[in-house]
């Protein structure tokens, strides 16, 4: 198998657990916090993802280090301009139970980032190896 198939299989396994764990968590202790949208968030996270790790991943066999900087940086520029639309979709659509929606939104953001930044960890330590 190789590092790009590794890369989104580990991202799909970790945001397919993360969330059932946050969905019961939600359902079982807070179900006035339940959004309607609760699949559609963790959809757009893994679709999202997917798509920046594939990006980066491209871009890091003909990239220097200090593209690869630029290319992270991009990442997150484009990452919160999407979050962005996703959430004002989502007021101009649904318009309900905003206050969770955001707060459940807000949390996978942060779940997705801290894995993000162990992937593009794994991403760096590839192109070492590659390197040597």
């Amino acid at each position: 198998m190789n590092f790009k198939a590794k890369l989104i299989i580990s991202l799909i396994v970790f945001g397919v657990v993360v969330g059932a764990l946050v969905q019961a968590f939600l359902k079982y202790q807070f179900p006035q916090y339940y959004p309607n949208w609760y699949e559609g968030i963790l959809l757009f996270f893994l679709l999202l993802e997917s798509f920046i790790l594939l990006y980066v991943e491209s871009a890091s066999r003909k990239a220097t280090q200090r593209q690869m900087l630029n290319t992270y940086m991009l990442t997150k520029v484009v990452k919160i301009f999407a979050a962005l639309i996703f959430v004002g979709a989502y007021k101009l659509v649904v318009n309900e139970s905003m206050k969770s929606f955001v707060l459940i939104f807000m949390i996978f953001y942060l779940l997705f980032l801290a894995f993000e930044s162990f992937l593009f960890l794994r991403i760096e330590k590839h192109i070492k190896k590659k390197q040597q």
